[in-house]
């Protein structure tokens, strides 16, 4: 790849200066080459002067440019290669740090999830069995009140028959009162 792109450079000579051009798919320096070569080709005379190309000058020039670039080329190379590989090492250092705190702070989220899982675990447990003391509580008093009804309901019948008796007792004597009394009034 880089040796295609000093390929794509060309050195045209021009009044005591190469001009240098890439061809990297702009027109621009499609037009311009053009210009130049049609140039050199075909050189300017003015009135009073006479200008001949130096072709041989211009060859060893351009050959002086060339190997100066592929040096330049060969050290530019070398530079982006050492930055290129200094930037994969830099990134996968970033990621391993990033994974590795992305790793912490998963471990520290799940023990928290883990903390949060046992305190609601250990309220639910204490709660339902409060809930289960409580209904048994509520099922033991309910037994005692039920008991207590039947042992009341039993109080009030014996004390009803007990009652009746004592009723009876006292028509009967009531009775005989009155037998005696009007045996009583009769005789007198």
């Amino acid at each position: 790849m880089r040796r295609m792109a000093l390929k794509k450079l060309k050195v045209i000579p021009k009044e005591g200066y190469l001009l240098l051009l890439d061809f990297d798919d702009e027109d621009d320096d499609i037009k311009v080459s053009e210009e130049a070569l049609s140039e050199v080709n075909n050189p300017a005379i003015g009135k009073d002067e006479n200008i001949s190309p130096q072709v041989k000058g211009d060859e060893d020039m351009g050959h002086e440019v060339g190997s100066t670039l592929d040096k330049s080329g060969d050290d530019i190379y070398k530079t982006l290669h050492i930055k290129r590989k200094w930037m994969e090492t830099y990134v996968k250092e970033s990621f391993k740090g990033s994974n590795q705190k992305l790793e912490r702070f998963c471990k520290m989220n799940e023990r928290e999830r883990k903390n949060i899982n046992n305190k609601f675990c250990e309220q639910y447990i204490t709660t339902f069995q409060k809930s289960d003391m409580d209904v048994q509580k509520f099922n033991e008093e309910k037994e005692k009140s039920v008991n207590s009804c039947q042992k009341e309901q039993q109080a009030l019948k014996l004390s009803k028959c007990t009652q009746n008796q004592t009723l009876e007792a006292v028509k009967k004597m009531h009775e005989k009162s009155m037998e005696v009394l009007m045996n009583l009034g009769t005789k007198n």
